[in-house]
């Protein structure tokens, strides 16, 4: 900390040091550079070799939510006239539907494989994409998760990838480099596939697992939302607990061990699933790096497989739904009710659930009969067929259909009976045959994510390799052997409460302390405003606490202190307001008001600020988002634009913006919420970083090491000569809150030691057009030292770093004279 007397001495000099710095403006974009990882931080490299490596936030996106899907030709003509006609005219001609019916071309235009460049077009049209990547670097973002389903890569077939879109992809993410945008790519998949209800691995996967896409919803293996007629409720997630998911992803990761009879071209089909899925994004990684130009400072990383599901591993008993399975909406069959269901016998007294405030409620049971007696199973003939068709040969113990099984995999293998209903092995999926217990994670997710990495890193050396682990559990330890010496945790966090009941609560509960078993459902509990804002704080504190834990990532070599990026977060924007005790009540709200909405996400990332100061990309940024249908998938709003929100029935002023306004505010939907001022960049560690939504407040601290001590340098700093010794931090400034909405031609005597009036960005840009450019006007209610000069929507803070003297210093700004 300072002393007494450099505080006076620095308080008399900020006049002049705010004025005097007016005239150093900083860059609005540098040229990106390499990011490496340690010690907790993504940084940057020093800018000398005395200097410590300044720390970045990684701030985005998502990109976007119609990834998960191809376009399919339109069924209707572009229509005009009202909002809600081109809306909808928007979707059909991106392809999307509102149901599925069972003779529709979504099913057979798959079966045969989809056609050459199916998902171009995903995640932005390409004649769009400046406009896009420059609304979201206008808000501050400097990132993008980009959302690669295995289907868009490896739909035709076992080994037949898509050149056409990896070409168009190479393209987009150029034009997003051209922005100054950093990518990683998620490998992404949610409960398995689009067939089971979520996305991920294409048709043919299913197949090679043994089941048939066109029974899931019929056999209750899986709910598909177009076919589960409720209105805006989303039930996609509840299918990880329902047969079909469950089955794929054992098979996947454990066939070997759980279902050895079933081979395909002479190895276990999980082993042959797992080579074809590493196959297609290393083959991604292969065409990025011939394209020469993009890896490593704009394409800086690769997640691993999103959300990553056990299916049947460690299930203590398959005759009841397992404790885990917590969230469950809808009918939710046990384990044994979803085999008879697998083989068409109807079963009743299937639990019919629901998730609300209070969580899990119970309504009653249900019987599901699949027509006709047909099960999940593929039969004999159509196993043919499809081995035929894909180019594949099943082992000859995969012979079930021969035995009376119908084909069930689990019966094949002795698990329970279909003539008796019963189960054999209840346990067979928690306890090895000689003893101990199969855990999921270490012994099954983490060898296939070494091998995956691996591959990938065969053509990306310095590739950031992200982990995301399931939701809420610890990852392994993975030494520098697995993962080379740039590493990150991609965890994701969404308040089950918001997300599943779509308002916002007066109270809430530590979800993260009760699956760690850190908390007891009534110790978790928690109420009124600051305690949810400080329990989000626990738990994403207590998720990025698993980089550097010696029982998380960092293993025994704790110095590892890997950084955090939360790949995963966000709130729906089709809330209803709360009313009533607690907010147990929904009452009526309008759709285009986003106050509740705005309020929920602004508690969320308040989390991530504060000591936490994480890295995250929002869920989701999607330009097909309709007020009637959301982002289009699942029953999902959650995007942070939508043409809906145009007043009018005209796009173009979005798409073709002639003013900062039009770029930023048009079709922003809660922007106030997530367009939040934060240190992009900096020299130090912040231990202290807050903003009040409703007074735009931005409070600032950082701690300044000593350089001699400073753990960011190799090796201990020389002396340093004037002018050497300078460290800085660079703010996003954002005019949604700091905007000068009347700047005067000069700022007057006796108030310049408090003001700041921003200069314009380099291209002069206007808030509003013919009204001169846009600039920040704020208060600088505290500054300890240093200078703050601003250009465009960045504030650089700059300040003397001193040898052998570690201290603390501290901005304070607000909206000038805000009301």
């Amino acid at each position: 900390m300072a002393s007494t007397a450099q505080a006076q001495s620095i308080a008399a000099a900020q006049s002049v040091a705010i004025t005097a710095a007016r005239n150093h403006s900083p860059a609005a974009h540098a040229p990106l550079q390499k990011l490496t990882t340690a010690h907790g931080h993504f940084l940057l490299p020093p800018p000398s070799a005395n200097l410590p490596a300044p720390s970045v936030l990684l701030r985005g996106v998502n990109l976007t939510s119609s990834s998960k899907y191809p376009p399919f030709a339109p069924s209707t003509p572009s229509a005009t006239g009202t909002r809600e006609e081109r809306d909808r005219a928007r979707l059909e001609e991106a392809g999307w539907r509102t149901d599925i019916p069972a003779d529709s071309g979504w099913w057979e235009e798959a079966e045969q494989g989809g056609r050459d460049g199916w998902f171009v077009g995903r995640p932005l049209k390409e004649e769009e994409a400046d406009v896009h990547f420059k609304r979201l670097t206008a808000w501050g973002f400097t990132t993008i998760r980009w959302v690669i389903p295995w289907e868009a890569l490896e739909h035709a077939g076992p080994g037949k990838y898509d050149e056409q879109y990896i070409d168009y992809t190479i393209r987009l993410m150029r034009k997003a480099k051209s922005h100054g945008i950093r990518i990683f790519i998620s490998a992404h998949q949610d409960v398995f596939s689009r067939f089971t209800g979520g996305s991920g691995a294409p048709y043919w996967v299913l197949l090679a697992c043994g089941i048939s896409p066109r029974r899931v919803h019929q056999t209750g293996a899986a709910v598909l939302q177009s076919q589960y007629k409720t209105e805006g409720t989303v039930i996609w997630n509840a299918n990880t607990g329902r047969l079909a998911a469950r089955h794929c992803f054992t098979m996947f990761w454990a066939s070997s061990t759980f279902a050895p009879k079933c081979q395909i071209d002479g190895e276990p089909v999980g082993d042959w699933l797992q080579k074809r899925f590493v196959g297609a994004y290393e083959h991604l990684a292969k065409r990025i790096q011939e394209a020469g130009d993009l890896f490593d400072d704009s394409m800086i990383g690769w997640d691993s497989i999103n959300e990553p599901n056990e299916g049947f591993i460690e299930i203590p008993d398959l005759n009841v739904i397992p404790e885990a399975q917590a969230f469950r909406k809808g009918p939710s069959p046990t384990p044994l009710q979803g085999f008879q269901l697998g083989i068409g016998q109807s079963v009743s007294n299937i639990e019919n659930a629901d998730f609300g405030s209070l969580g899990l409620k119970k309504k009653g049971t249900v019987t599901i009969t699949p027509p006709g007696g047909q099960g999940l199973w593929l039969t004999k003939a159509e196993s043919d067929e499809a081995a035929q068709k894909w180019g594949w040969k099943r082992g000859a113990e995969w012979s079930f259909w021969d035995e009376g099984k119908g084909g069930c995999v689990w019966a094949g293998h002795g698990l329970w009976d279909p003539a008796s209903g019963k189960v054999l092995q209840k346990d067979y999926f928690v306890n090895k045959p000689g003893g101990g217990e199969y855990e999921f994670i270490d012994q099954f997710w983490k060898p296939a994510y070494i091998e995956y990495i691996r591959a990938i890193k065969q053509h990306q050396p310095e590739a950031i390799a992200l982990i995301n682990p399931p939701i809420f559990a610890r990852p392994p330890n993975l030494t520098q052997e697995h993962i080379g010496d740039r590493a990150a945790l991609s965890s994701h966090y969404y308040d089950g409460l918001t997300m599943m009941g779509k308002r916002r609560h007066l109270f809430n509960a530590d979800a993260v302390g009760i699956q760690r078993g850190l908390k007891s459902m009534l110790g978790a509990i928690t109420f009124g405003d600051s305690s949810i804002r400080a329990n989000f704080k626990k738990q994403l504190n207590e998720l990025s606490s698993d980089a550097a834990d010696t029982d998380g990532m960092a293993g025994k070599n704790a110095s590892q202190e890997w950084p955090t990026i939360i790949g995963e977060i966000g709130t729906p924007w089709d809330m209803k307001k709360h009313n009533g005790l607690l907010g147990l009540t929904k009452g009526k709200l309008k759709r285009e008001d986003y106050d509740e909405p705005a309020k929920a996400m602004d508690q969320l990332l308040g989390a991530g600020d504060g000591a936490n100061a994480l890295s995250y990309t929002l869920w989701t940024y999607e330009p097909l988002n309709t007020h009637e249908y959301g982002d289009g998938w699942n029953g999902e709003d959650l995007s942070l634009f939508s043409f809906a929100d145009l007043a009018g029935d005209d796009d173009l002023p979005a798409m073709d913006p002639q003013d900062l306004s039009s770029l930023i505010m048009l079709g922003a939907r809660g922007v106030q919420s997530w367009c939040r001022p934060y240190p992009l960049e900096t020299t130090g560690e912040i231990t202290k970083f807050a903003f009040n939504m409703s007074s735009g407040k931005l409070e600032l601290s950082l701690r300044l090491p000593a350089l001699s001590q400073d753990p960011l340098v190799g090796s201990s700093a020389s002396v340093l000569s004037a002018g050497e010794n300078m460290g800085y931090t660079k703010i996003y400034i954002p005019y949604v809150h700091y905007l000068a909405t009347n700047p005067p031609a000069a700022l007057e005597a006796g108030i310049v030691a408090k003001r700041i009036l921003g200069e314009p960005d380099s291209e002069g840009s206007e808030w509003v057009k013919g009204r001169g450019p846009a600039v920040v006007d704020l208060e600088v209610a505290e500054l300890s030292e240093g200078s703050l000069t601003v250009e465009g929507q960045w504030g650089m803070w700059r300040y003397p770093l001193q040898q052998d003297k570690e201290r603390e210093i501290k901005l304070v700004i607000k909206p000038w004279k805000r009301v």
